[in-house]
């Protein structure tokens, strides 16, 4: 099966997946998360945003949820971070500060 969509990622995903690296379990459940964001796109999470395309993907057990943003035009899916969900309040935290990101970009 090849993969349609690139993946590129922000560098504060590569620093998360240097450490998570060192836990197997978690390692296991991103290198899963982003092979089906490679072959399926970006419709494998939600949309977050519909004016910038930000989406989110959720894993329930750890609660993992990974950002990303794609670029219809050269079908690439920008990988900006995942993280731990201990509070909306830090979601929120973290989605504003993507949504920022991606305005730039």
């Amino acid at each position: 099966m090849e993969k349609r969509y690139e993946l590129i990622f922000d560098e504060v995903m590569v620093k998360q997946l240097k450490k998570a690296a060192k836990n197997n379990q978690i390692k296991k459940i991103l290198s899963k998360m982003l092979d089906k964001l490679e072959f399926i796109g970006p419709y494998t999470g939600n949309l977050l945003d519909s004016q910038l395309f930000i989406y989110e993907i959720k894993n329930k057990k750890p609660p993992i949820r990974l950002y990303y943003k794609h670029n219809a035009t050269t079908n690439e899916v920008y990988v900006f971070e995942f993280e731990m969900k201990t509070s909306e309040k830090k979601q929120k935290q973290t989605i504003d500060k993507i949504k920022f990101k991606t305005s730039e970009i």
